[in-house]
């Protein structure tokens, strides 16, 4: 089998190909040549949303399976789709969990009847759409245009109405590790790293409940559909099984640095520091508590990395910045 993946030099996509290859799977990478693709892999420096070139590629390298890591909108996508349909056996979305209607909640996109139970595969999706969309559009000189138009809802039903291939979505969690641009756990990692004796968080933040996945875990998923068997046609969440609050992802990280200090609560309205900016425009009362028990039961996944070891690296990915 071959494999070509979109977007392989990324923060999810070097550890999908590092997969891969540690598993034996020929595999090729699409990119623009900003940086190099892993050795061991088949290099391809081309633009993905020209689909012609993609499809050239698929046929001349006889690739069997798409992992597309950089599908946003429907204009950079159905060509694509439509380029592929005939040509490939299998077609890996990378989706992400914000297609979920509890997200909506979230970000105050509407106010939905919060889910409270896991979200399953099953589990209603939002009604809005372009969840990143400004009330004024980005202008189009702006590097971050394309979230004006970002939307997963629409390209996972494309993904799975197109003929000629089967279609496997993988709905991400909120990921973390090394070279994630977000700093997911900055707030928890730096006070404590610089002996600061005290973190306050806003109360309704410390209870907020979400599903991470550590960087490397999320990419053996990603490449455990891309192949296996049972994979095919199927929408599949990924995550850590636990989904702990934020305030015991603190006491996690307090351990590992033996951090001795304290986190304080505070209401919302006192609050001060960049984490209460961040927090200040969500609605926490809708948590992002997914199920991805179906992947672990039909395919076989788990975690592989330590928990530990994914927590040294994310901290000293942290303080090396």
């Amino acid at each position: 089998m071959s494999v070509l993946v979109l977007g392989g030099t990324g923060f999810i996509g070097g550890p999908v190909v590092a997969r891969l290859l540690a598993d034996g799977v020929k595999t090729a990478v699409a990119h623009h040549g900003a940086r190099p693709a892993a050795a061991g892999a088949t290099s391809v420096v081309m633009d993905r949303r020209d689909p012609a070139a993609v499809l050239a590629t698929v046929r001349e390298l006889k690739i069997g399976t798409v992992i597309d890591l950089i599908a946003y909108t429907e204009a950079d996508t159905l060509p694509l789709l439509d380029a592929l349909a005939g040509e490939v056996g299998r077609y890996v979305l990378v989706s992400s969990v914000d297609v979920y209607r509890n997200y909506e909640g979230l970000h105050r996109r509407g106010r939905p009847t919060p889910i409270w139970d896991r979200l399953t595969e099953e589990a209603e999706l939002r009604d809005s759409r372009f969840p990143y969309r400004l009330a004024k559009p980005r202008a189009a000189s702006d590097p971050q245009a394309w979230m004006d138009d970002y939307d997963k809802i629409p390209l996972e039903a494309a993904a799975r109405a197109a003929g000629g291939l089967e279609a496997t979505i993988l709905r991400l969690p909120m990921v973390f590790g090394p070279g994630d641009r977000q700093r997911r756990f900055s707030w928890a990692i730096r006070p404590m790293a610089q002996g600061r004796p005290r973190i306050v968080i806003p109360h309704p933040w410390a209870g907020w409940r979400a599903t991470f996945g550590y960087v490397d875990d999320v990419a053996a998923g990603i490449a455990l559909a891309a192949v296996h068997p049972r994979a095919g046609g199927e929408t599949f969440n990924l995550g850590r099984a636990n989904t702990p609050t934020n305030i015991a992802w603190a006491a996690s990280f307090a351990e590992h640095l033996s951090w001795p200090g304290e986190v304080q609560l505070a209401h919302p309205d006192v609050a001060r520091g960049a984490l209460a900016k961040a927090v200040s425009g969500l609605d926490l009362g809708y948590p992002l508590f997914i199920d991805n028990a179906k992947i672990r039961r039909r395919l076989g996944y788990a975690e592989v990395t330590d928990f530990d070891e994914a927590l040294a690296r994310t901290v000293a990915d942290e303080m090396g910045r």
